[in-house]
């Protein structure tokens, strides 16, 4: 199974390079961070004429991830137990059966952080 983890920043604006990817790799699995649209405005249609279905989590503007797969995950989630609407949307995951087992696929766009002593973006990159 082929898996390529790629930082689209905005997949909407940038749907040729997922086209590019797909032409010249073929992966089974793409993790795409910061998507940067919200669920209702993700481009189905143009994923799917790829050959891929998509689990999402996204919002408008800034952060979001999804994961794309020639074969529909037997299992999928999105976000941690703790998140709530107001949550940054940065974390995916699909399993998908293999000939012998199966294969989690993790998909997440990480807080940088700052430095240790920076009073919200440390601490928030700790806590993911």
């Amino acid at each position: 199974m082929k898996v390529i983890s790629f930082n689209i920043n905005s997949v909407r604006a940038r749907i040729h390079q997922v086209e590019a990817i797909k032409k010249k790799h073929d992966p089974d699995v793409i993790g795409l961070q910061e998507t940067k649209v919200h669920d209702d405005e993700y481009p189905h249609e143009t994923i799917e004429a790829l050959g891929y279905t998509s689990i999402i989590h996204g919002q408008k503007g800034h952060y979001g991830v999804s994961l794309l797969s020639k074969k529909k995950p037997s299992k999928s989630g999105k976000g941690f137990k703790k998140d709530n609407e107001e949550s940054q949307k940065r974390f995916v995951w699909g399993e998908y059966k293999t000939k012998k087992n199966s294969l989690i696929v993790l998909n997440g766009f990480f807080p940088q952080g700052e430095e240790r002593n920076h009073p919200t973006k440390f601490p928030y990159k700790r806590q993911f």
